[in-house]
Parts: C-alpha cells; structure tokens; sequence
C-alpha cells in the first residue's frame, strides 16, 4: 500500500463562548483585547488531513490551534513531498522525517499541530486497513468506558445531561482587579453549591494569571476543593508552575495544553512544573507522540489528562494506564456540531468506543461544503 494522495481541507469555526465570551486569557491585561478572544485571535479555523492510497483506503485527521489554514501551506510546499509515495504503516519514520525535515521553521506551534493532523489521518487509515479501532493497534482497552468531566460554565445545563465533574472557564484575571478576583470567587462557590460535596471543580485559567495572583486566587477557593487548577501562566514559564505549585500543595497544578512534542513535556516533567500532564492529541504530536509523552509521565507517576474532544483523544485514553479520565467540552450548547460525522458522545458522564476501524469517524459532506448555518466547534 502507497500513499498516492494527500487534501487538506480548511473549516470556519463557528462563533461561541470560547470566542465571543468573557474568558480570561494572555491577552486580558490589554484594555481593548479583555472583552473576547476574537478581538486579536481573528478568524478561527480548523483543517481536516485526508489521506488517500492506491488501494482505495482513506484516513482522516484534524489539525488543532485554531489556524488551520496554515496546514494548506506546510502540506503543498515540503511534507507532500516526503509522504508521497510512502507506505502509511511507517508511521513512525514518517513522523521523525516531518519532524526532522520541518525543524528549520517548526519545532513547536503550528507546524507540530500539521505533523499531529497527519499523524491521526495515518492512524485512522492504518486501523481502516486492518479492520481494527485504533486502541487495539496501540495497548487495546484499559477499561470499558471513560470517565469525562464537562469544560463550561452552563452547570445547570451540564448537570442535566449527566455530568457530574465540571472545568470552569476562568472569567478575570489580575487586570480586572479585586472585584474581578470576587467575580471569580463567586463562580466557584456557586459552581460548588450545584454539583454538590463529590463532583470535582476544575478551573481552567488559560495562561492567564502571574504568581501572585494565581496562589491568592488559589487559597481563596481553598474551601471550595477545586481539583485543579489548569494553565495559569504561559507555558514558557515552567519556573512559574513551579513556584505556583509549591505554595499550594493542596490544590493540583495542570498543563500542557499548548506544549509540544515529547520534549517539551519532558522539560515540564524534569522541572517537576505540574502535577497533571494535558497535552492536545491534535497539536502535541498526534497519538504517536502522545503514547511517548505518556510513557515518560508514567516512569515518574504523573497522569496524563489530554486537553480536548473527539476519538483520537478518546482512543488514547482507553489505551493509556496513566490516563485516568477524559474532557469534553459541551460543543452542542450553542448549536455547535463536530468536525467529523461518527465522533462519540458523552452519556451519562461516561464516554464507550465502537470496534468500528480507525478512529470510527467519516468525513461529513455538509460540513465540508461549508453551508450557511453549519456551525462548527472542535
């Protein structure tokens, strides 16, 4: 089998409270940024790989961080050429040759997040081949469903359909002042009163926060057990994590969302910056790196919680021992739709897998003919 072709495929994201809501983020310390991120993120796109074979069989990829066009120009201009050709069972040569041939201008960001949409379309095409889920060609099932915990602030919402353990999206950050900190407190503290003394409180504060006010904002929710707090500065600060970490023992400190490849997290890992790894299936690397990154995690006793949704994430985590549970964020609120047709949903907090080959996902024709109305979330 020869890989005889690659598309690419750009989709418009549609518009929902991870964009036009009041999300604290790195840009929230600039008056005119503060009120939505798609005031200086500017278009949001995803890309889904299609990989085809001279015999017929086909595999599908999605490439993550929301610049997706981007993978257009990587794909024609070198890594077509280096796939071409090629067998798609090689999967780990042709990782390192993307790695390896990209490092000029890549390393990390958005061409790892290339490398990751390819790498998942190999994956899903090589599972298709051999008529196997893709968790049965990397560990098969730890377990026979996952636990997922919900990312949102629409409690009541998500308390209806199941969910038991929310992530709450960090509304202020430092530049919003005391009453910005009391906002932040009062969410958590309502947040607490719905789900009740055993759901977990997660927050999410996406590089937002500095020292300081990440420990104060930490002990002033101490009474509410949050189980974690997720990226509170940027990830080039593992010294911060670190600092963050050991003034609040009490409270788990999580990253790793916007980290990439096995060498970045083992920076994370050496530095001992986190207590929970969360690396993105769709810009980490894909799940040929995400099984590496987890096997590093697991010499040191650290769990892997993968940032994001969808089946290559949830493939990862029924085959992953470290990998404890799972995310979902609610793309349904806001009459979003998923990228791919055949992606797995939640019931009752709880996420099961078909036997269905490769990721069990298809393309879905409406959504790549971009109709008026397709609103799309990943």
């Amino acid at each position: 089998m020869r890989i005889t072709g690659i598309k690419v495929h750009p989709i418009p994201m549609s518009s929902s409270w991870l964009s036009e809501g009041l999300v604290a983020n790195p840009m929230s310390i600039y008056p005119r940024y503060r009120e939505k991120r798609s005031s200086w993120y500017g278009p949001m796109t995803s890309a889904i790989v299609e990989i085809e074979t001279d015999e017929g069989i086909q595999g599908v990829g999605v490439v993550g961080g929301g610049k997706g066009k981007l993978a257009s120009i990587v794909i024609e201009e070198q890594f077509r050429n280096l796939l071409i050709g090629q067998n798609p069972f090689n999967l780990e040569l042709l990782w390192e040759q993307m790695f390896r041939a990209s490092q000029f201008y890549g390393r990390k960001g958005a061409v790892i997040e290339v490398i990751s949409g390819i790498d998942l379309a190999l994956w899903d095409l090589v599972g298709k081949a051999l008529h196997q889920p893709v968790y049965n060609l990397v560990g098969g099932k730890t377990r026979d469903k996952i636990p997922v915990y919900v990312t949102g602030n629409l409690t009541e919402r998500h308390l209806s359909k199941g969910f038991r353990h929310v992530k709450l999206a960090l509304p202020h950050g430092p530049a919003d002042g005391a009453d910005g900190l009391r906002q932040n407190i009062a969410l958590v503290e309502r947040t607490r009163k719905l789900i009740g003394p055993d759901g977990d409180i997660m927050l999410d504060c996406y590089m937002a926060l500095d020292v300081p006010y990440a420990v104060r904002l930490a002990k002033a929710i101490s009474e509410f057990r949050v189980l974690w707090m997720e990226e509170p500065v940027p990830p080039d600060q593992p010294d911060a994590y670190r600092r963050i970490k050991d003034a609040i023992p009490e409270m788990l400190i999580t990253g790793g969302e916007h980290e990439f490849t096995r060498y970045g997290f083992r920076d994370l890992i050496e530095k001992k910056a986190v207590d929970i790894l969360q690396p993105d299936i769709y810009r980490a690397g894909g799940l040929s790196e995400l099984k590496k990154i987890a096997a590093m995690a697991s010499v040191h006793g650290l769990p892997v919680i993968p940032h994001g949704v969808g089946a290559p994430t949830y493939h990862f985590v029924i085959s992953t021992l470290n990998a404890p549970r799972a995310e979902f964020v609610d793309i349904f609120a806001q009459g979003g739709r998923s990228l791919l047709r055949g992606e797995p949903e939640p019931k009752n907090g709880f996420i099961e897998l078909t036997e269905a080959p490769g990721f069990g996902y298809e393309l879905d024709e409406e959504v790549l003919s971009h109709q008026e109305n397709v609103a799309l979330i990943f």
